[in-house]
């Protein structure tokens, strides 16, 4: 399918550490949404047991949390196809593989389809849906996201009797944090700010998950931040430390964190004076 050979190779570089893969040599590893809905069993119970092991995992509320994170990084692919294209795969057979440190480290498109604006090059064919514009477009990757993680979040809500809403607030927040990576990448930071606001404003329950994204500038440097939704439960772990981006921490400090990360990591993109 040349849209998406097309997509993937235009997307290289944009996902950073998330590979996205059509044919992979190592057939090792990969674990079908589906599979990571069996927490109890199998490939799942396997990464649970490395959440643990990490301190990630200190009970069932904490593990879920981890996986929703981590799964919502996973479609990175979904959000730079969209910003890089302007176009919307539809994932009907995937699988995602986790390194060694728990972190999701690739997709693989098994079977997928595209929604796309009229004009694009490789537009047509069964497998090709035109969308009417930009607005239904991003609806389109909403509908496309959300496909690829409710089936999941509602297995592990049942498996951790963690809240729906704890649990989108950690897909949202990774969500977020695609957009503006890669806005960063193209040098489109703004507008993929102000597309991950408009995305995760389109659905309620979503919307009331949605982490509070602001700028923190230093000197001539600046950063989005974000402050999430909800816990991820990580304090509870040995090491007892809360994320910068904690809805639990003061706000003075959780500004002085993002201050400190801003100055540690400078962006390739200056702020606008």
């Amino acid at each position: 399918m040349a849209v998406l050979h097309d997509t993937v190779e235009a997307v290289q570089g944009l996902t950073g550490g998330l590979r996205v893969e059509t044919d992979p040599l190592d057939l090792s590893g990969w674990v079908t949404p589906g599979a990571l809905g069996l927490p109890d069993e199998g490939p799942a119970r396997q990464l649970v047991e490395r959440f643990e092991a990490a301190g990630f995992g200190v009970n069932r509320r904490a593990a879920a949390a981890s996986l929703l994170l981590r799964y919502g990084w996973g479609a990175g692919f979904h959000i730079a196809a969209y910003l890089a294209c302007r176009r919307v795969p539809v994932l009907d057979d995937a699988a995602v593989r986790f390194s060694a440190s728990t972190l999701i480290e690739g997709v693989w498109i098994r079977r997928s389809r595209f929604v796309g604006l009229a004009g694009d090059p490789l537009a047509g064919g069964p497998l090709w849906e035109e969308a009417a514009d930009l607005a239904a477009l991003r609806r389109r990757l909403l509908e496309s996201l959300v496909a690829f993680t409710e089936p999941l979040l509602a297995e592990q809500h049942r498996w951790s009797r963690f809240s729906r809403h704890a649990l989108w607030a950690m897909v949202a927040s990774s969500w977020a944090e695609q957009f503006l990576t890669i806005g960063q990448r193209l040098g489109r930071r703004e507008d993929a700010l102000a597309e991950a606001r408009a995305l995760l404003a389109m659905d309620l329950e979503i919307a009331r998950a949605a982490p509070d994204l602001y700028e923190v500038r230093q000197g001539e440097d600046s950063k989005v931040c974000q402050k999430r939704a909800a816990c991820c439960l990580y304090f509870k772990s040995p090491r007892r430390h809360f994320c910068a981006s904690c809805p639990i921490i003061p706000e003075a400090e959780r500004l002085e964190r993002n201050r400190q990360w801003v100055r540690a990591y400078p962006s390739a993109t200056r702020a606008a004076s």
